[in-house]
């Protein structure tokens, strides 16, 4: 009995911090009355990843059920139904960047579920500009984003499971790079409706320290002004500071058939944001004898991505190995179309 009590008072106080930041975050942006559009860094943070979940409209953080719960709700991991979970996906992105992510959890008995994952988006090789080599001036310069986190959820009750993430930050242009660290906090509830199928969660994402640069491409030579010897001067250019993305989603999803000839998947997400307004993901998954998933969503108050379609394979009733095959396409608008698939593997 005192067990349960003391699960129950820690389920309280961890909700009691999470709708505390929200709240708090909501009245700050309310009280200064500002517009934070583009004043954000790091935001590639914003870029989903997997194919299942961005095919349903990036409607995840309650239908998400493999190792990619890491990037959309890290309280998630805890409804992984293996003990060990791995995927890795890989997209072309905007302007001939690429996009990778990957991830890994494990399930340690009556511990929790532990996970690992990284991002990656690569921008190539970039011709260097100058006001006065505006052609270029035949150097390329190299530039990177990433992020790596680990994460830790744990299923306090049968039905209400919390995560945390910790992650590291960094963006990376020629020799200046910037840096910061945030966490993630996740919660998943399992309800009593619909056959204990319709889910509930909430997720806080990139709640962490500004982004500053420095390095070698900020030191400058300085030439002191009405000096008539043309004095010069090693000096070093200073950035500002700028908040990395904070988002926050609350979703629902529920199961309204599912059984072995056919499943039928609905998801919804509401998502926040400090430099944009709110935006609303809808989804849908319909599976086939689980082998065969057809999956589309469509994003609302976007600017570019609005509907998604995608589909899956599940090899696990066809090779006996838990392999699954994801697809996603977007249109991306006046910038073309993007593909991607995703490889899921548990054990």
């Amino acid at each position: 009995m005192k067990y349960f009590l003391i699960k129950k008072n820690f389920q309280r106080i961890i909700l009691i911090i999470i709708f505390s930041v929200i709240t708090l975050q909501t009245q700050e942006t309310n009280a200064q009355q500002v517009d934070y559009s583009g004043t954000s860094s790091a935001n590639f943070l914003k870029i989903g990843v997997g194919s299942r979940p961005m095919a349903m409209g990036d409607a995840a953080i309650a239908s998400i059920n493999s190792a990619e719960a890491l990037y959309w709700n890290v309280a998630a991991l805890t409804r992984i139904d293996a003990e060990f979970s791995f995927a890795v996906s890989t997209m072309d992105w905007l302007v001939d960047s690429r996009n990778s992510y990957v991830a890994a959890s494990y399930k340690a008995n009556d511990i929790g579920t532990f996970g690992v994952d990284l991002q990656y988006l690569d921008y190539g090789q970039i011709e260097e500009t100058t006001v006065y080599d505006q052609d270029g001036t035949g150097r390329f310069l190299s530039a990177s984003d990433m992020v790596i986190g680990l994460g830790f959820a744990r299923q306090l009750t049968d039905r209400f499971s919390f995560g945390i993430k910790i992650k590291y930050i960094n963006e990376t242009i020629a020799d200046a790079t910037g840096n910061a660290f945030a966490i993630d906090l996740g919660t998943v509830f399992l309800t009593s409706f619909f056959d204990n199928k319709l889910r509930l969660a909430a997720s806080l994402s990139n709640f962490g320290t500004k982004m500053k640069f420095i390095g070698d491409d900020l030191s400058v030579t300085y030439t002191v002004p009405d000096n008539p010897g043309g004095k010069q001067v090693p000096a070093e250019l200073t950035t500002l500071e700028w908040d990395i993305p904070l988002l926050l989603r609350f979703g629902i999803s529920n199961y309204f058939i599912d059984n072995e000839n056919l499943s039928i998947l609905a998801a919804y997400d509401i998502v926040d944001s400090r430099d944009y307004e709110v935006r609303h993901n809808v989804g849908a998954e319909v599976g086939l004898y689980k082998m065969v998933y057809l999956r589309g969503g469509y994003k609302f108050n976007y600017d570019e991505i609005k509907y998604t379609v995608g589909m899956g394979l599940d090899f696990k009733n066809i090779i006996d190995y838990n392999l699954k095959l994801d697809y996603v396409f977007l249109d991306f608008g006046d910038f073309g179309s993007l593909n991607q698939f995703s490889l899921i593997f548990n054990l």
